[in-house]
């Protein structure tokens, strides 16, 4: 511990005296280009704080350790860890890498199964259905707003969320996005199938499926959780960022991309399947760890294995992603 605060201590010092130098040239400098250096140097002296303030926590330090040092909040997103600090800048991190054993993954995949099921079940405003269900548009009795957070618990029934005009799926429009409908927030905790299509962009998108869910058509999330416990399949003009889950097989296919960060994990039954196929492109971590992962020639795959384990591996965080809010 004493070598660590050494270290900490060392690295504030020295961005202390960096800022010192900046303060004493500016004070030479014309009103108006010192007061975009001041700009520049309080912009800077935040950043560096910041990221002094994640370093002490990665090393084991209590917040308020270092008085000097900003708080440091915390959160679960998906298969990984989000930092914040002053809401002004937001750190991801993972885990470093490390060989596991599938019984390993095979417990890092029920606590992200468990996570993403009490996550959606104890979300505020939840509303209880039963039997098949089926939205068509944004405005429907059935209260689907863009303005807020859906979330939905389908017992006994298959969801199908159809969204937007099948021509701009069908290429007559030369920019199907521009006429992308938004949703804030949907979450779906469902005792069947999802299926998901049409022309729709959602901030983030959860949903837990005891059969098989599929994402088709011009779907886009900046933020994906996805557990089917029979498949997930993501297909044709979709782009999603985040983690799909499934104890038996996972399909990406038809030019589908899952951005960075991703995590695809296949593990539960033996024989289960990852296929990434038909110019898909994965940017992440894609795994079946008993079964067998399938790619073609024209499927991409890269592969950040190197900081994107999950927060459940037992093994050290590393910091993936950083920017400012």
């Amino acid at each position: 511990m004493r070598s660590k605060c050494g270290n900490v201590l060392l690295l504030v010092l020295g961005l202390l005296l960096v800022l010192s130098i900046l303060v004493t040239s500016m004070l030479r400098m014309p009103g108006t280009l010192r007061r975009s250096v001041s700009l520049v140097t309080k912009e800077t002296q935040e950043m560096y704080l910041a990221e002094s303030a994640v370093l002490a926590k990665l090393n084991g330090f209590p917040d308020g350790y270092f008085a000097e040092l900003p708080i440091v909040g915390s959160r679960i997103l998906g298969p990984w860890t989000e930092w914040s600090v002053r809401d002004k800048f937001q750190f991801m991190l993972g885990s470093e890498y490390g060989r596991f054993s599938t019984s390993e993954w095979a417990r890092c995949a029920v606590v992200l199964e468990q996570n993403l099921h009490e996550r959606i079940l104890h979300s505020d405003g939840l509303k209880n259905l039963s039997g098949n269900r089926r939205f068509f548009k944004l405005d429907s009795s059935d209260g689907l707003s863009a303005e807020r957070t859906m979330a939905i618990n389908v017992s006994a029934g298959d969801l199908t969320l159809d969204l937007g005009e099948s021509r701009a799926l069908d290429g007559a429009s030369d920019n199907p996005r521009s006429s992308r409908k938004s949703i804030r927030s949907f979450l779906a905790n469902v005792e069947g199938d999802v299926k998901i299509r049409g022309n729709v962009h959602f901030d983030t998108l959860r949903i837990y499926a005891t059969g098989s869910v599929s994402v088709q058509g011009n779907v886009a999330a900046d933020f994906a959780e996805i557990f089917g416990l029979a498949s997930v399949t993501v297909s044709g003009n979709v782009s999603l960022a985040g983690s799909l889950l499934s104890k038996q097989n996972i399909e990406i296919s038809d030019r589908a991309q899952m951005n960075f960060p991703s995590v695809a994990l296949a593990v539960g039954y033996r024989e289960n399947r990852l296929s990434l196929l038909e110019k898909s492109v994965f940017e992440g971590l894609a795994i079946a760890p008993s079964g067998t992962v399938e790619r073609d020639s024209s499927a991409k795959l890269l592969d950040s294995t190197q900081a994107l384990l999950p927060f459940c591996m037992d093994t050290r965080n590393v910091v993936f992603s950083r920017r400012r809010l």
